[in-house]
């Protein structure tokens, strides 16, 4: 397939838009828009931080250390969040906190979360997790808030699987949603890994679709057999994998290229580690519409600290590798545009693990809120949550794909007024000529148009 510079797919999809009269007098305002054939893929803009609301290291709630959290989502019908401890019962046992994050403004109404429970989840057996028996990552609410997904990387170091599961809010055990068979890990008679995800690089990332029907979710870096962790001049391809939620079955998989490390380790790790260390992957991931998503990539390397951005990517055009047990190198990844890099707002984010939508802003913007995992302590870190805001007219929260082709082109630009609720990208439950101009501008600046 011929693929045309970003420039030059601009301009085709102004003539065919010009050519249909779908233009009219709509200004290109939203998003990444620019002047025609502008390149705006290296200035990301719509997104700003807008506040960092730290918790002071060695804090404890509920007699146990109130930190690895590695996973948060919040409740709008309750304005209460959840994050998840990513204690291997090494710690405390393996938990979850409920808490809430008051807002004044654009802006945390306090120096700390108020903490209003921790939740102990439990195994299989009823009990809660033995030692190093789960690894947890990821959680969010179900419809309702009735109950609770969860990740667990496993340790493919010792051949423990990584899995979903769904928990009751009491953190008791309720059922797998089961992974394909690519996903475990596989030793030689050696020892070595052979096959399935990486040890420490599995399932760091989970989200819902908007109707709560899809769970997505995403390897921190590629499966084994499927291609190499990134490196500092190597992608790595990550799978991202999409299920029913009734029924636990894979309804999708696609390609996301994890990008190269971003910097080369200047330092050891402290005692008793002492080695140097880099690394980058997937650390969450967070459903937009049906086909978008926004990624957080963590990139590590010691002696330098974190580098954290933030991406927006779409199963569109994207090949769809549901069932294979490893991947050729000629799949077609999923596109992805850079919306947020942390380095560049003078704010140190330390370690990112967590992010979700929160509550709407005063301005009328989308706030999203991001946790950073204080690794108890280790090498400095400390637990943040940081507030983003999200321009409203930069993210469609229904898919552009409006007449469900697979692909983002003028078609779906003449079904939108009357394409009824797949026509209301902006979510303001009408269609009219602002879900045009909302179309046009994503059109304009992601590279899944054709």
């Amino acid at each position: 397939m011929r693929h045309k510079s970003p420039a030059r797919r601009g301009r085709a999809l102004l003539a065919s838009l010009a050519a249909a009269g779908l233009l009219g007098s709509l200004a290109l305002t939203n998003g990444f828009a620019a002047e025609p054939g502008a390149d705006t893929s290296g200035k990301p803009q719509g997104v700003r931080l807008l506040d960092t609301l730290t918790v002071p290291a060695g804090t404890t709630e509920f007699g146990m250390p109130f930190g690895g959290l590695s996973g948060i989502d919040y409740n709008r019908q309750s304005g209460e969040y959840v994050a998840l401890s990513d204690d291997r019962s090494e710690n405390g046992k393996a938990r979850f906190y409920t808490l809430r994050l008051p807002l004044d403004g654009a802006a945390f109404a306090d120096d700390k979360p108020a903490i209003d429970g921790l939740t102990v989840l439990a195994d299989t057996t009823g009990e809660p997790f033995a030692p190093k028996a789960a690894d947890p990552e990821a959680i969010r609410w179900t419809p309702g808030g009735k109950s609770l997904l969860w990740t667990s990387e496993g340790a493919s170091s010792s051949g423990q699987p990584a899995f979903v599961r769904e928990a009751a809010t009491s953190g008791g055990y309720v059922r797998e949603l089961p992974l394909p068979k690519a996903y475990a890990p596989v030793r030689s008679a050696s020892g070595t890994l052979t096959a399935g995800v990486r040890n420490n690089q599995a399932l760091e990332g989970l989200t819902l679709s908007p109707d709560g029907r899809t769970v997505t979710t995403v390897t921190e870096n590629a499966l084994v057999q499927d291609g190499p962790a990134a490196g500092l001049t190597v992608k790595s391809p990550s799978r991202l994998l999409l299920m029913n939620r009734r029924t636990g079955k894979p309804k999708a998989e696609h390609v996301y290229e994890v990008d190269p490390i971003s910097d080369a380790p200047t330092a050891p790790l402290p005692p008793p580690v002492g080695t140097y260390s880099a690394d980058r992957g997937v650390s969450e991931i967070l459903a937009v519409n049906e086909t978008d998503y926004l990624t957080v990539e963590r990139s590590f390397a010691s002696g330098v600290g974190f580098s954290i951005r933030l991406y927006w990517t779409s199963t569109i055009g994207a090949t769809d590798v549901n069932g294979k047990e490893a991947l050729s190198g000629t799949e077609k990844p999923m596109p992805k545009k850079l919306l947020y890099d942390f380095t560049t707002s003078g704010t140190d984010a330390d370690n990112v693990e967590g992010i979700t939508w929160g509550p709407q802003l005063p301005d009328g913007s989308r706030s999203l809120v991001l946790v950073a995992d204080d690794n108890f302590g280790f090498n400095g870190s400390v637990t943040k949550f940081h507030l983003l805001s999200v321009r409203s007219d930069l993210l469609a929260t229904r898919t552009p794909d409006v007449n469900g082709d697979g692909a983002v082109s003028a078609k779906d630009l003449a079904a939108v007024r009357t394409a009824g609720a797949a026509g209301d990208l902006d979510g303001n439950g009408r269609t009219d000529a602002a879900d045009v101009r909302l179309w046009i501008s994503y059109a304009r600046a992601f590279p899944t148009t054709q």
